[in-house]
């Protein structure tokens, strides 16, 4: 395969003019030396490797994401920006990047064959890619929903593809939308994301696989290193805010427990959507008690049914006093606290408390009754959001 940082030189050397490569998203592909003729954008995107937002939307207003040949966008000195030529490279009608010279250097006769010669470069890059990233997706599916007599053939086959590589340990993230979101709105394509780009920098891996209602994600990192499987959690959730995801992160493990690992990381995303007090991004290994409830929920329904004591708390008309004792709950029984949580005066919460112990004749100024109440409402808040449904589909899927 044609190497596209030695054509991006030799071009640069002919013409004595410094040649970027980027991605139909303006992510950098490669970059020559520069020649005293660079700006301050081209600088930065050397360094970060992205374009910055502001300058992105700027040059693709002139329209280069539709073109088919040479485009000349003008000089912006409000964003330190010379003048640009760009060519568009196609490969079989597909647009996979452009390639971007600092003013207009003429020499066409010499551009346009490299211009050529690395399109067909990243077609056939494209191409095997998209053959290998099928085949590893199809496999971590596979992987998935292998039962326990067969994960060990879904590992081999995923290993003989050098996925993970070796010495490495998986960790699994999964990406969940609300409870209640539109489900014929799918999800960008996350392997794709800027977040997923940073975090694979590292030599690290991920396979992409989507599931019923999630995206899990198989993270590969070597054993004896960080894998910064957190931090790309977070930056991804930041990066998809406008779709209201939420993101679960499972243990660490060899490959062969990717099954046991999915349930980790699901149950984890949509904790936080259950829970308003967890963060959008949690580690399984976080949520010892949120886990455990969502587990004794989903393992014995019938359990999760308020007795009848309490039953009267839970009636729609109530809906101001169970919110405010989970609130006072969630607070440890601060008063001060939970007033300020809800916006009411102290007064009124005091009215409030007394209205849920004549309820249920629990008080919950005392510590068995407190407990008592607060697993019955957040149990209670697994039973009535349809989760067990929700995460039945993702299990099976898996």
């Amino acid at each position: 395969m044609v190497d596209i940082q030695k054509l991006v030189d030799e071009l640069a050397d002919r013409l004595q003019r410094s040649v970027a490569v980027d991605g139909p998203r303006g992510h950098l592909i490669a970059s020559s030396k520069h020649f005293g003729d660079e700006d301050t954008p081209r600088v930065n995107v050397v360094l970060s490797r992205n374009l910055d937002r502001r300058i992105a939307q700027y040059l693709f207003s002139f329209g280069i994401q539709d073109a088919n040949d040479k485009v000349v966008i003008p000089a912006e000195p409000k964003l330190g920006l010379k003048s640009r030529c760009c060519y568009p490279l196609r490969y079989q009608q597909r647009l996979l990047g452009f390639i971007w010279l600092i003013e207009d250097v003429g020499h066409e006769h010499v551009i346009r064959p490299y211009v050529e010669q690395i399109a067909e470069a990243l077609g056939q890059e494209h191409d095997s890619s998209t053959v290998s990233t099928r085949q590893l997706e199809e496999l971590g599916e596979r992987l998935l929903r292998s039962s326990q007599h067969t994960v060990e053939r879904a590992v081999e086959a995923l290993r003989e593809c050098d996925f993970p590589p070796a010495g490495s340990h998986v960790r699994l993230l999964a990406v969940a939308q609300t409870l209640h979101h539109d489900r014929g709105v799918s999800f960008p394509l996350l392997r794709s994301s800027t977040a997923a780009r940073e975090w694979q920098r590292g030599g690290r891996e991920l396979v992409e696989v989507k599931l019923a209602s999630a995206v899990v994600l198989i993270c590969a990192a070597r054993q004896n290193e960080a894998d910064g499987v957190h931090e790309f959690g977070q930056q991804l959730a930041a990066e998809l805010t406008p779709a209201d995801i939420r993101v679960g992160i499972s243990e660490r493990d060899e490959i062969n427990g990717a099954p046991r690992l999915l349930k980790q990381a699901v149950h984890a995303a949509f904790a936080s959507h259950l829970f308003q007090e967890l963060d959008p991004v949690n580690a399984w290994s976080d949520i010892f008690p949120h886990r455990l409830i969502i587990e004794a929920a989903l393992a014995i329904p019938q359990n999760a049914t308020p007795p009848q004591s309490m039953a009267a708390l839970f009636d729609p008309e109530n809906a101001a006093l169970l919110e405010t004792v989970e609130t006072y709950l969630d607070h440890g029984g601060d008063r001060a606290a939970t007033a300020e949580a809800l916006f009411i005066h102290r007064s009124t919460l005091y009215y409030r408390l007394s209205q849920v112990q004549k309820l249920t004749q629990l008080d919950p100024a005392d510590g068995r009754n407190r407990l008592a109440l607060h697993l019955a409402v957040k149990l209670n808040r697994v039973a009535s959001s349809g989760i067990s449904t929700l995460l039945q589909s993702v299990e099976d899927s898996g």
